[in-house]
C-alpha cells in the first residue's frame, strides 16, 4: 500500500460519523486492493479463510481488514446499511450505535466478510440472524433458552446440517446466496467518540465477591495448571497454525502429521471420509475461569492436502466451529468429541 493512501486513510478516520462508505454493488468485480482504498484501510488485507481448489483460490476477509483501525479516541465499526439510510446516518439524524449495534442495519449476525476469488471481489457475507420461536405453553424460560441454543440451527457453510463445514470449498456461494449481502446494501464505516464509564469504586466489604471466592476456593488449586496449559496451547496452536497453507502436503501426510501432533484433533465427514476437519488448539488468554473455553482455528484436509484454513475469528464468526456441534436434525449437542451439551465448542 503506498504512502500516499496510507496518510489518506489515516486522515479519515480522525473524524467520527460515516468515515467511508462504498454500495456493495460497486465493491463486486473490484479487486481486493481497489476495495481496500476505496475503503480507506492504511494496511494490506489478511484473509481469515482461505480455500485452495481447481487452481483457484477464494479469501475471506474480514470487512474490518478492509477499514484504517479506531484512532483513539473513536470507537469504530463496520455494518452493512440499507442505502435510503446513510443520508440520515451521516446527518445524525439517527443515531450510529444503538446497545452496540448500528439502529440502521440489518437483521444479520454482526460479522461481515468480502469474499474475493483469485484477488477480486465476488461477495460481500453477512449471514441473516435466525428468528428466535416464541415460548410454548408450560414451558419454563430456562426451558426457552436451552432449546433456542439447540434447535434449528443453520450450519451456513456446510453442505447439509451434521456435515463437516466447507465440504464443497467455495461451493456456499451458489448454494446460500442469502448469506450474501442485502441488494442495495452499502457496506459503511461508522465511528463515533468512545464512552467512558467510570467504575463505582468497590466497597469496603464486598460479601457476595467473598462468598463467591470460598465457593471456588476448593478448585483454585486447577487455575494455575489450566493457565498454564491455556499459554503453551496459544503458543503452540498459533505457531502452528501458521506454518499450515492451504493447497500444500501435510508434511508426512495426514496420518505422520496428526502422529506428530497429538493435540490436533481430526474429525471425518462420514458421507465423504476422503475430507477431513482438523482443529488446532489456540487457547486461551489466563483467567480465574475454571471452563475450558479455548479458541480453535480449522483446516479442511483433503486425503493428505491441505484445501482450506480458517483462523479462531473467522471460524467462530462463520459458523464453522459450531457446525461440528450440529447433528442431521439441524440440533446442537454433544455430536462430536468437543462438543458441550449445548453445542458450544471447545478444543
Amino acid at each position: 500500500m503506498s504512502l500516499v493512501a496510507l496518510l489518506a486513510g489515516l486522515a479519515v478516520a480522525q473524524e467520527p460519523g460515516v468515515v467511508t462508505a462504498a454500495p456493495v454493488a460497486e465493491l463486486i468485480g473490484q479487486t481486493v486492493a481497489q476495495a481496500a482504498s476505496r475503503m480507506g484501510a492504511t494496511r494490506d488485507p489478511a484473509p481469515a479463510i482461505t480455500i485452495v481448489e481447481d487452481g483457484s483460490r477464494l479469501d475471506i476477509y474480514p470487512a474490518a481488514e478492509l477499514v484504517p483501525p479506531a484512532p483513539h479516541p473513536l470507537r469504530c465499526d463496520v455494518a452493512l446499511v440499507p442505502a435510503e439510510v446513510l443520508t440520515e446516518l451521516r446527518e445524525s439524524r439517527i443515531p450510529l450505535f444503538a446497545g452496540g449495534r448500528s439502529a440502521a442495519r440489518y437483521r444479520r449476525v454482526a460479522a461481515v466478510y468480502v469474499a474475493a476469488r483469485d484477488g477480486v471481489v465476488v461477495s460481500v457475507l453477512n449471514p441473516p440472524l435466525t428468528e428466535v420461536a416464541p415460548a410454548r405453553s408450560g414451558e419454563s424460560s430456562r426451558d426457552q433458552v436451552r432449546r433456542v441454543l439447540q434447535e434449528n440451527r443453520d450450519p451456513w457453510l456446510s453442505v447439509a446440517p451434521g456435515r463437516l463445514p466447507l465440504s464443497d470449498g467455495g461451493g456456499f456461494l451458489e448454494r446460500r446466496r442469502d448469506l450474501a449481502a442485502p441488494d442495495g446494501a452499502v457496506l459503511a464505516h461508522l465511528c463515533e467518540p468512545a464512552v467512558i464509564i467510570a467504575l463505582p469504586v468497590p466497597p469496603a466489604r464486598d460479601d457476595a465477591g467473598l462468598l463467591q471466592g470460598l465457593s471456588l476456593l476448593p478448585f483454585a488449586w486447577q487455575l494455575k495448571g489450566l493457565n498454564a496449559e491455556r499459554e503453551t496451547s496459544r503458543l503452540e496452536g498459533a505457531a502452528l497454525f501458521a506454518t499450515l497453507k492451504p493447497g500444500d502436503p501435510l508434511p508426512g501426510g495426514l496420518n505422520a502429521f496428526l502422529s506428530s501432533h497429538p493435540a490436533v484433533r481430526r474429525y471425518i465427514d462420514e458421507q465423504d471420509p476422503g475430507y477431513a476437519v482438523l482443529v488446532v488448539n489456540l487457547g486461551a488468554a489466563a483467567s480465574q475461569n475454571l471452563a475450558r473455553m479455548n479458541g480453535a482455528a480449522l483446516v479442511g484436509v483433503r486425503g493428505d492436502r491441505i484445501v482450506w484454513t480458517a483462523d479462531g475469528d473467522a471460524a467462530a464468526g462463520l459458523g464453522l466451529t459450531a457446525a461440528l456441534c450440529v447433528d442431521e436434525r439441524a440440533t446442537a449437542g454433544a455430536v462430536r468429541p468437543g462438543c458441550s451439551t449445548t453445542g458450544y465448542f471447545s478444543p
